[in-house]
């Protein structure tokens, strides 16, 4: 990664403030500026991340990441920040804080409740609210995504110019894995949306953003996920369990992100204190199209191989198994009518 002295003279002066470690010039910048003005394509083919990630500033490379760093972004050499990060220590920083809940960990029974609504009768007829669209998933082919109300409505939220400059991308790119990155960040972000989806408020502007991710076609057929992936959860006692019956059908009112790493579900429980609590392991099993997405390439946080489950879909709970007294294990597969949209 090494530059010619041309293209140093071409790179910004909060550039060189992260890759030579000028802590005090480097945050003096960071206030000063808007986000997307100092998270940029260098001209010399590279950002202030990835010289951060490349010449070893770990201080330098924590502040970017938490002040919502795109992480996604490949440089000349066609590597992102987390590539040119070479030692483990940098590496770490690329993860989730332990504190996210994002595929399950420490939820409570309450929440988790709100999720999964018991399905009784014809599986084509019982979902309440369902999401609906004029415009199948294509507002932003057509020009009329309203992101403004979207970031009107969010205002006050921690890192909202993070959300918001992947929202003016995917406006001027016309490109709808834009949200889902904003969906992805490491902000608040895609808890208002789930918040939206389990009140289902006909004025909430954040119905424009599910309509898209839910219905547009080339979304689905580009990403669609068959296979299986995990999700943990936390409950205090093995009658909460009751929420889960084998035999029964269950619909998610919000999207779930799931994982196809096993593992990673697994260390959202091992990262608390688990002592006294039940770990429930939710295996999903995914047949059909237009059930879940696979976003792993998408994501912000590609590691984690996140698959996202879609709202409003039919689930059998297959089978219940206690592996032993603390830790049990629920298999769902989901529904044809998951088909039908």
């Amino acid at each position: 990664m090494e530059e010619t002295s041309n293209e140093k003279q071409l790179a910004s002066q909060f550039y060189f403030a992260c890759r030579n470690n000028d802590f005090d010039l480097a945050i003096h910048l960071l206030n000063q500026h808007q986000l997307e003005d100092i998270d940029r394509m260098e001209p010399n083919g590279s950002t202030a991340l990835h010289a951060a990630c490349y010449y070893k500033r770990i201080d330098i490379v924590k502040i970017l990441l938490d002040r919502g760093f795109t992480r996604r972004v490949v440089n000349k050499f066609d590597k992102t920040p987390i590539d040119e990060a070479n030692t483990e220590e940098l590496r770490q920083l690329f993860l989730r804080p332990k504190t996210s809940n994002r595929f399950g960990g420490n939820i409570s029974y309450e929440r988790e409740k709100s999720i999964w609504i018991p399905v009784d009768g014809n599986e084509n007829v019982i979902i309440q609210d369902p999401i609906t669209d004029l415009y199948k998933g294509n507002r932003l082919n057509y020009g009329i995504f309203q992101a403004d109300n979207i970031i009107k409505q969010l205002n006050g939220m921690p890192k909202l110019d993070v959300i918001q400059r992947f929202f003016r991308r995917a406006v001027q790119e016309k490109d709808l894995t834009r949200l889902i990155q904003a969906y992805t960040a490491e902000t608040d972000f895609y808890n208002h949306v789930n918040n939206y989806l389990l009140s289902r408020q006909p004025e909430n502007s954040l119905s424009q953003f599910v309509q898209i991710i839910y219905f547009n076609d080339q979304l689905h057929r580009k990403f669609s996920y068959e296979g299986t992936c995990y999700r943990s959860i936390i409950i205090d006692s093995e009658d909460q369990l009751s929420l889960f019956k084998k035999g029964a059908k269950v619909f998610n009112r919000t999207f779930i992100s799931a994982t196809r790493d096993r593992q990673i579900a697994e260390e959202y429980i091992l990262d608390r204190s688990c002592e006294n609590k039940y770990t429930v392991m939710m295996i999903f099993k995914i047949r059909h199209c237009y059930t879940a997405i696979n976003i792993e390439d998408i994501s912000e946080f590609s590691h984690e191989e996140e698959i996202l489950i879609m709202c409003d879909k039919i689930f059998k709970i297959e089978k219940i198994t206690k592996r032993n007294n603390f830790y049990i294990e629920v298999e769902l597969r989901d529904s044809k009518s998951n088909q039908r949209r």
